[in-house]
């Protein structure tokens, strides 16, 4: 499917691979005969609900921290990167068939595997740390804020391959009951794969307010999986 052309570009050829979805502005150059349309993620704009205030505020939030994509189909050779970040590839299906990316992190994925937005409170199943409804997208939204972090992630299942994309660089931290939690500086954190709980925690207290070196708050890691980390807090 994805070949690696170098630390910085990925190429695939959609007639053997099928139709890819990738991030817009991800094209770099193509061969062959290959079309590009519009393509929506399932979950978009169900974060307003048709609520007004704060609810709609919610689904303009989801509006905007998704990234827009399109459908690559056709039979050619076609090139992606995204500014010069190096990209890692991610086969879901050895990594227990489900997978949480960054939206902002997920450079192309082929179009194989199940693609859903959905609140970060649900990573894990629940335990996002934040609770599912209204509220736990409003303490989401919080967290979001203090973190860099959005509110929402791309969820990708199923058989297929995901190009994650991390500066300086992605690598893998194992998750299991078994061993201490991982915790990870929140812009650092790319995505998760299996069944990985993340939640928000500080180290903060009135006792040591100012006084925490800018690492007050990280996400902890728990569950079985994998967590994938950038070298790097900085940021798309």
């Amino acid at each position: 499917m994805f070949t690696k052309v170098n630390s910085k570009v990925v190429s695939v050829d959609v007639a053997q691979s099928g139709p890819v979805v990738a991030r817009r502005g991800a094209m770099l150059f193509y061969t062959g005969d290959v079309r590009f349309q519009p393509h929506q993620i399932a979950g978009m704009g169900a974060g307003s609900g048709g609520m007004s205030g704060i609810g709609g505020a919610i689904g303009q939030r989801l509006a905007g921290e998704h990234e827009s994509t399109l459908l690559a189909t056709g039979h050619g050779v076609v090139h992606f990167g995204f500014r010069g970040i190096e990209v890692e590839i991610v086969d879901v299906g050895r990594v227990g068939g489900l997978i949480r990316v960054e939206a902002s992190r997920t450079l192309a994925y082929t179009s194989g595997l199940q693609a859903s937005v959905v609140s970060v409170t649900a990573q894990g199943g629940g335990g996002g740390g934040g609770g599912g409804g209204l509220f736990g997208s409003l303490r989401s939204a919080a967290a979001g804020a203090v973190t860099g972090q959005g509110m929402f992630t791309t969820q990708l299942s199923g058989q297929g391959q995901v190009v994650i994309l991390g500066h300086g660089g992605v690598f893998e931290l194992g998750v299991a009951p078994d061993r201490p939690p991982v915790t990870v500086d929140p812009q650092a954190y790319v995505a998760a794969a299996g069944q990985v709980t993340t939640t928000l925690t500080s180290n903060v207290s009135w006792r040591n307010v100012g006084r925490t070196g800018g690492e007050a708050m990280q996400l902890q890691c728990a569950g079985h999986g994998t967590v994938y980390v950038q070298a790097s807090e900085e940021k798309l």
